[in-house]
């Protein structure tokens, strides 16, 4: 498997040869994130709740189904796929029900795991308001580092998830749930190498933070995105290519390791 460093060089080559279309492809989720924003600053008080909720959702929606094709397109990125921003578009609704089931059922667990943190939130709250001024400092002391601590487990589950998008757009005919197994599997023995991945970024997110968003936009965003996608390329090559015994299986759909990596749809045999 590549190392970090041959991971962001060749992110840094992909990205210089599509440099434009990098960079409009950030740009376009970034006004769409902006526009939910600013849609909401102008007509949180002319809307009442529920119309407000429900356009907030489908805006939201729409946001987790492009997030699976902005993927699709950083993937030929660093492929080498010649591609251009209008790309994210025209099969948007081709593959809606299956890249927002996926993405839902990636979201759903990631907030499962996410649960065992409220305790600690309700004890907290439970002391601060009964307790006397002792206990209310303890609490208040105590719940960060432990409200951290207890928020592990949805770490690392977010870290065993991290690979859905990718396999929701490069395998269309995998089954949602599958393909959030298929992370799990392909994550096995890497959590803590995309941690560390992750965690070398964190410089030029703290930049991009000082920039308000510019450099992220520009150049952090989809340089590491770009590099993300190349951490899938090894850790899919790695478990699905060298691996001829891992196959996913649903009623209808098997994906089979073949020279071309492809998804097959078909019909399991009774036994």
């Amino acid at each position: 498997m590549k190392t970090r460093t041959e991971l962001k060089m060749l992110a840094k080559e992909a990205m210089r040869l599509q440099r434009k279309t990098a960079i409009l492809i950030m740009l376009v989720m970034t006004l769409k994130a902006l526009f939910l924003v600013v849609f909401n600053d102008l007509f949180a008080r002319s809307l009442s709740s529920f119309p407000l909720f429900a356009i907030n959702l489908l805006i939201v929606l729409a946001l987790i189904i492009l997030m699976v094709n902005v993927m699709r397109e950083y993937l030929k990125i660093y492929r080498r796929e010649h591609t251009h921003v209008m790309a994210l578009y025209p099969d948007f609704f081709t593959h809606m029900g299956h890249n927002l089931s996926g993405m839902m059922w990636m979201v759903l667990w990631g907030f499962i795991w996410a649960l065992i943190s409220i305790p600690v939130i309700i004890l907290a709250i439970y002391l601060v308001r009964s307790g006397g001024a002792s206990m209310k400092t303890l609490a208040i002391i105590l719940v960060g580092p432990v409200h951290l601590i207890t928020l592990i487990p949805a770490i690392i589950k977010s870290i065993s998830y991290s690979m859905t998008p990718f396999i929701l757009s490069d395998y269309p005919g995998v089954h949602t749930r599958e393909a959030l197994k298929l992370s799990m599997r392909m994550m096995g023995g890497h959590k803590k190498e995309l941690f560390k991945f992750t965690l070398s970024f964190f410089g030029w997110f703290v930049l991009s933070i000082l920039t308000l968003g510019v450099l992220y936009v520009v150049y952090v965003g989809p340089y590491y995105h770009i590099a993300l996608a190349g951490f899938y390329e090894e850790v899919r090559a790695k478990t699905v290519i060298a691996d001829d015994d891992i196959i996913v299986e649903t009623e209808t759909d098997i994906l089979q390791d073949d020279d071309d990596l492809v998804i097959e749809t078909a019909e399991l045999e009774a036994e």
